[in-house]
């Protein structure tokens, strides 16, 4: 969305999920299911959960700081599996650009942008 425009108004979210990517590579199976609803739960499964989350959120720590340090308009709210950050001030190309160039890649955050009229009819 170009800077100026005056009749939208531009929403973007960024949902960091604690657990879960959105996409699993062929092979790789996640933790969570290891132990979470497992009727046997191994150390080794625990362990191995314990890592992918100390992984997980020392990435989404780092992907909020360099989105806080772009920007200091963001709302952000902890959930019990999530972090959602919010701004309608920061065009999500510029937010995206910023992650790809520290190398996060697509797969690591949700992204929803939503559009709202400023005023009156388009």
């Amino acid at each position: 969305m170009h800077k100026d425009n005056i009749t939208c108004i531009q929403l973007v979210r960024f949902f960091f999920d604690f657990y879960e990517k959105r996409e699993w590579k062929p092979g790789e199976k996640p933790p969570l299911k290891a132990v979470a609803g497992a009727k046997e739960v191994t150390p080794e499964a625990l362990r191995n959960l314990g890592g992918f989350l100390a992984s997980r959120l020392d990435r989404i720590a780092a992907m909020m700081e360099i989105l806080t340090t772009a920007h200091s308009d963001w709302a952000v709210t902890g959930k019990k599996d999530q972090v959602i950050m919010e701004t309608e001030s920061l065009d999500f190309n510029e937010a995206i650009a910023l992650l790809k160039e520290k190398g996060f890649r697509d797969d690591e955050y949700v992204l929803k942008v939503e559009y709202n009229r400023k005023w009156g009819m388009l």
